[in-house]
């Protein structure tokens, strides 16, 4: 439940950021009298007045996301390329003859190490 309630929260901040939205606030001289969007708020005062005053607000993403060109700089992959086959490592004859094979062979497994390989334990 809480998945879908963050998902739509998230859908709609997305959708509101790309299409836009106007907050209007009302001001009586400093104090803070009431906002609303998309309209322009009501007046506290029944005529004009010289003490108050509106602060509108755009909140909208300027940037456009689709892509005309697509740019590679291929130099940066060239210089990547040393970095990786050093990274990469190889045995060399010196490092394989070094392991000791052994000849005698490890006890035999009882019946319940086997039986405890093969079963499947859930916690």
């Amino acid at each position: 439940m809480l998945k879908k309630i963050s998902h739509i929260l998230l859908a709609l901040l997305v959708a509101v950021t790309s299409i836009g939205m106007t907050v209007s606030k009302h001001y009586c001289g400093s104090t803070y009298a009431s906002f609303s969007i998309y309209v322009t708020p009501e007046s506290c005062c029944e005529g004009p007045c010289d003490q108050c005053h509106n602060e509108t607000m755009t909140i909208k993403i300027k940037d456009d996301f689709s892509i005309t060109s697509f740019d590679f700089n291929f130099t940066q992959v060239a210089n990547l390329v040393p970095a990786e086959i050093q990274l990469l490592h190889t045995e060399t004859t010196e490092e394989i003859s070094s392991f000791v094979i052994s000849r005698h062979t490890p006890p035999p497994l009882t019946v319940q190490r086997v039986l405890s390989n093969l079963q499947t334990f859930r916690l």
